[in-house]
């Protein structure tokens, strides 16, 4: 079983240096590297993708924004009321509240050099090297998500700063 698990990890990352890389390129370099280099590096990959997946980055982002959006005016002009008090502070969910799935981080972390590809190609076509392109299509993509998550989240605090609860009124007997 463990066999499987790390010669699946060599093949997905000696297929991912040829992807991000380019075909022709990844080959000659894997060639041209160390087989003890190549047996501890390309399985790594897969390892590395799943651990920075796992970082939750985009939940400091949102602690330092909630924390200096008063003193940033410019933050306040392209998202109102960011800087605004709140009537009330939300609960702060723990990070074990929100509950993404194992599957989930795996697909993810397994399938982003494949996105970062695409991307890179679409937004970078006039960058020559297929590493850099790739590299600046990841952190287009990476950059681009977490706004959107950010963002996201940050107007669920909203929201739930702003809600108010209502006594239920009885209904009148005839």
């Amino acid at each position: 079983m463990v066999g499987s698990i790390y010669w699946t990890a060599v093949t997905y990352g000696a297929v991912t240096v040829m992807q991000v890389v380019g075909h022709k390129e990844g080959l000659d370099v894997m060639e041209r590297a160390d087989p003890l280099f190549l047996l501890i590096g390309l399985p790594t990959i897969p390892v590395m993708l799943i651990l920075g997946k796992m970082i939750r980055w985009e939940d400091y982002v949102l602690r330092l924004w909630r924390k200096y959006s008063n003193k940033l005016q410019i933050l306040n002009s392209i998202f109102p009321g960011i800087g605004c008090p709140v009537p009330r502070i939300p609960a702060e969910a723990s990070p074990l509240a929100d509950h993404v799935s194992a599957t989930r981080i795996l697909c993810g972390a397994l399938v982003f050099p494949t996105i970062a590809t695409i991307v890179g190609k679409l937004m970078f076509s006039s960058v020559n090297s297929n590493l850099q392109r790739t590299i600046l299509g990841g952190i287009a993509f990476v950059a681009i998500k977490g706004a959107f998550k950010v963002y996201f989240k940050q107007q669920q605090y909203l929201r739930q700063a702003h809600r108010k609860i209502l006594n239920f009124p009885e209904p009148e007997e005839a």
